[in-house]
């Protein structure tokens, strides 16, 4: 295998190259790399990729016995399709989840207060514990009899 890998090198040759970072380059502050890993999580799976490639509506409606017509947020019986509402209140659900794991784990410094600690620590809890059966409550509404 290794040989396999060396047939390219010799014919190619590496060019011998001193590249040097622009002075305006600066390294990101590690809040400014969190900030942008929070927000393409929100948006990936708040499913974007999927609103921009079928274009569904924002909510949709449905009829009651009455004729009236009535806005849904969630697309009933299909697993594979979403409202865009639908999309971003499961995305806010998984990142208010991801954050609370993220405030359990700040609590566990060894220099915060006692009632800070606490505070994280039932912070933490309640995000954790409300996006999960929240997400439960959606996924009800998507399956009813699942």
């Amino acid at each position: 295998m290794e040989t396999l890998y060396r047939v390219p090198f010799l014919v190619l040759e590496c060019p011998n190259l001193k590249l040097k970072k622009p002075p305006w380059v600066h390294m990101p502050s590690a809040m400014t790399v969190y900030a942008l890993v929070v927000v393409s999580y929100f948006l990936i799976t708040g499913g974007i990729i999927y609103d921009v490639i079928v274009e569904p509506p924002s909510v949709g409606s449905m009829t009651d016995e009455h004729g009236h017509q009535r806005p849904v947020a969630f697309l009933a019986y299909r697993v594979n399709g979403q409202y865009i509402m639908e999309g971003l209140a499961s995305s806010f659900l998984f990142t208010m989840g991801g954050l609370g794991f993220i405030i359990l784990d700040r609590s566990n410094a060894p220099n915060i207060p006692k009632l800070n600690r606490f505070l994280l620590l039932f912070i933490g809890f309640v995000c954790v514990l409300l996006s999960f059966f929240m997400a439960r409550v959606f996924m009800r509404m998507k399956l009813p009899y699942g």
